[in-house]
């Protein structure tokens, strides 16, 4: 008999991480890191808690999302090389989830989030307060396995910003405050580590996402550092894949195939992000929403308005 051919979501790749979004056991071997991206540091810290927010922003995981190929590849790429990845994109199309997708399947612990403002400088990230590290500060610790960095809409900065980051990622490390030898992490604030000497170093480069919208450019310095990955608005076949991932089918409390179908007939044809209008549309559907408005309305008419209701158009 011919060998039964794989369905897209399951195309085995060449690196470590596949895109299924699957929660996976980790410890698979990693590709070991160019020369000039091993750095070195110790001693190896504890492996870091789960994350928390998987679940709520990726759903139950018990479904495959749509294997995509070209993201995929990307992703491996970065984490081969050890380098950032520098991800684009409209708003809603999966920027800032993907590092989550990469933690959860790597099972590399808590996602490390560094939320970006017009404010936001080099130390913000690399110190939360007195004698604690902020997010990027605690990727860069020596653990024996990449944290997670997400640093999120980098194109808010001022330019100084993404040029300063530069240094940081490029050595792997930096020095603490004179006098600092013990600090507390962005994951636990009563946790405190040693850090020898007062240098931070990384054993294994965390995995950073850059996220930007694409609407302002980078500067050369970091873009040449990483990879980069533009995300492309979610197909029909992938919106049903995240339904079925906060809603799964037969489940007490998940909304008919034919609402599901409804509202991803809306989905489709709409302009703008649609993943959260999606979700959001479902939740009220799933509430009695959707039956009430629509004893007083008709079916259609009860539609289109919960679809409505989720993007509300200016007065």
């Amino acid at each position: 008999m011919p060998p039964t051919e794989e369905p897209p979501h399951e195309q085995a790749t060449w690196g470590v991480y596949r895109g299924t979004g699957h929660p996976g056991p980790g410890g698979e071997p990693w590709p070991d890191p160019p020369g000039r991206r091993s750095f070195g540091g110790g001693p190896l810290l504890p492996a870091p808690p789960d994350d928390p927010y998987a679940a709520l922003l990726l759903g139950e995981g018990t479904s495959p999302l749509p294997f995509a190929p070209d993201e995929v590849d990307r992703v491996n790429a970065a984490l081969c090389l050890r380098r950032p990845l520098l991800v684009s994109g409209e708003p809603g199309t999966g920027k800032a989830s993907l590092a989550h997708r990469i933690g959860r399947e790597l099972a590399l612990g808590r996602v490390l989030h560094w939320r970006i403002t017009s404010l936001s400088t080099l130390r913000e990230g690399l110190f939360a307060g007195e004698g604690r590290l902020g997010p990027l500060g605690t990727a860069l610790l020596p653990y024996r396995r990449p944290r997670v960095l997400l640093i999120d809409r980098l194109d808010r900065a001022e330019i100084s910003l993404p040029e300063d980051l530069c240094t940081v990622l490029a050595a792997g490390g930096f020095d603490l405050p004179a006098g600092a030898g013990r600090v507390a992490t962005d994951d636990d604030p009563d946790a405190v580590v040693t850090v020898p000497g007062g240098v931070v170093r990384c054993r294994a480069f965390p995995v950073v996402v850059i996220t930007t919208t694409g609407e302002r450019d980078m500067p050369f310095d970091l873009v040449r550092r990483c990879v980069v990955l533009r995300t492309r608005r979610p197909d029909v076949d992938t919106l049903r894949a995240v339904a079925a991932r906060h809603y799964p089918p037969g489940r007490p409390g998940t909304p008919a195939p034919d609402v599901v179908d409804a509202f991803l007939e809306r989905a489709e044809r709409a302009e703008g992000p649609v993943v959260e209008r999606l979700l959001d549309s479902l939740h009220l559907a799933a509430n009695g929403v959707l039956s009430a408005v629509a004893d007083e309305r008709g079916w259609q008419p009860a539609v289109d308005a919960l679809w409505a209701w989720t993007a509300p158009e200016e007065p």
